[in-house]
């Protein structure tokens, strides 16, 4: 039941590793749940809307914030349609469930001053602190998600063009500008790369991965997420902060600096350009400081 909803996401929808992961988690949980509170386990065929409404209820009183409801019910819709289609219910109960209002969303992100400082750092001139220097910068520099820096081979960097050839969300690839400081810092870290390769002691066994651990593994991305917080909590008294911070960082910095919205949307790999748009709620304060500093009339407004 699971592997042949699993196979259609992956195949029809052709949804993204981790999109497919959790989508399929949800629906696992949602069976599980069924199998617990009813004698008669989960059916198909046999959950009402009220009892699809009530498994809402509960994970809200379990604590969950409205945008993993919002994530479990998508999942669930489309499994419901799935059965619904291929014959095994006579129909959806998630289908007209309406998704959870969503809490205001507020970016956490390092003030450029923070950011810089981090990136100056006194890393180790070793092949851990040369890597760990190169993760940040990317991270910083260039936008991307957990996923994306983890999913980076050798051949997807092309240092005469400057640019970066990302995988990002629904397997589609993107381009990003490598700027000329990030450019030094990561091929000083694929020499070091090289260096280490070369000397016997230490087997690449990820093929072309950019970023290893040190038995010559892809980096994992629990791996990554834990080395950037220790930097991160190194740069900042913020909580809360991650890998995602930084891509955060990336969007906020580029609009407040009077960067494009269309083009910030093309460089973090937006879908819609209302993803986009809640990095402009600094620029938008921004912009009514500076009109209420400078206009003549702004005493007004």
């Amino acid at each position: 039941m699971l592997s042949d909803f699993s196979g259609h996401l992956e195949y029809i929808d052709n949804l993204a590793k981790n999109t497919l992961i959790a989508y399929t988690g949800d629906c696992s949980e949602f069976i599980r749940y069924f199998e617990q509170k009813r004698s008669d386990g989960f059916k198909f065929g046999s959950v009402s809307v009220a009892e699809a409404r009530l498994y809402l209820i509960d994970l809200r009183k379990k604590g969950l914030k409205q945008v993993s409801i919002a994530r479990k019910l998508d999942s669930l819709k489309r499994f419901g349609d799935f059965l619904t289609d291929s014959g095994k219910w006579k129909n959806n109960p998630f289908r007209d469930l309406p998704y959870p209002k969503m809490e205001h969303y507020r970016a956490r992100y390092l003030s450029a001053e923070e950011a810089f400082g981090m990136l100056s750092f006194e890393f180790a001139g070793d092949f851990a602190g040369k890597r760990d220097r190169a993760m940040l910068d990317l991270f910083y520099g260039c936008g991307l998600r957990l996923s994306e820096l983890v999913g980076i081979d050798t051949n997807d960097i092309r240092f005469g063009e400057r640019v970066i050839r990302i995988l990002g969300k629904g397997s589609k690839y993107r381009v990003v500008p490598l700027g000329p400081k990030s450019a030094e810092v990561l091929k000083s870290y694929l020499e070091e790369r090289t260096l280490k390769m070369q000397s016997g002691n230490f087997s690449i066994k990820a093929g072309r991965a950019v970023f290893l651990n040190i038995r010559g593994n892809r980096l994992t991305p629990r791996s990554v997420g834990r080395i950037v917080k220790k930097y991160l909590l190194m740069a900042s008294e913020q909580n809360g902060l991650s890998t995602h911070s930084l891509r955060h960082s990336f969007a906020t910095h580029l609009l407040e600096a009077g960067a494009n919205l269309r083009a910030v949307q093309q460089m973090l790999g937006h879908s819609s350009l209302k993803t986009t748009q809640k990095y402009a709620h600094t620029t938008t304060g921004r912009l009514i400081a500076v009109y209420k500093r400078a206009h003549p009339r702004s005493e007004k407004v």
